[in-house]
């Protein structure tokens, strides 16, 4: 839903010097798969940007992040807001564990990030994508899909390879 990219979100989305977008989710949940299928549709080919999928444990991703000692950190997750599927929103850091940023991860996200921000001093911002689906099932719902595709467009336009 590109009618939902607020200013907030435009300028949460926009690259700042060493910029490293860190995907999130599972692709057995439905449209907890938004992050992996963003990860799988985009390619940076700049060296000032990277794109890891961290799936379902960002710790195991942490030490790699903090190592590449990013300006900026993007993290793209399903999350549930009461919005409309397909709806983005920047959450902020210390609201992923509540109920919006979607806990099948295996660890606190914001005990994770909260290190790799403190260790690198990067500007952080979460970019939640509300779920339609949670199901046991492969496969996003219509609209989360079309978003994890303007999401991947936004991407590679930065890095200036559009899809």
């Amino acid at each position: 839903m590109l009618n939902s990219w607020t200013d907030e979100v435009k300028a949460a989305l926009a690259p700042k010097g060493r910029t490293l977008v860190i995907t999130l989710g599972s692709i057995l949940r439905a449209d907890d798969g938004v992050g992996p299928y963003v990860c799988a549709m985009v390619k940076f080919s700049r060296p000032e940007l990277r794109l890891l999928d961290a799936g379902t444990t960002p710790e195991n991703i942490a030490q790699t992040a903090i190592d590449w000692k990013p300006d900026k950190i993007i993290l793209v997750d399903a999350a549930h807001f009461g919005g409309a599927a397909g709806e983005v929103r920047v959450i902020p850091l210390e609201a992923i564990n509540r109920q919006t940023v979607l806990s099948t991860h295996s660890f606190p996200l914001s005990v994770t990030f909260s290190i790799v921000k403190e260790d690198t001093g990067a500007e952080l911002v979460v970019v939640g994508v509300q779920a339609g689906s949670l199901d046991y099932r492969e496969g996003l719902s219509p609209e989360v899909q079309e978003t994890a595709s303007k999401l991947a467009e936004h991407f590679n336009k930065i890095d200036g390879h559009p899809l």
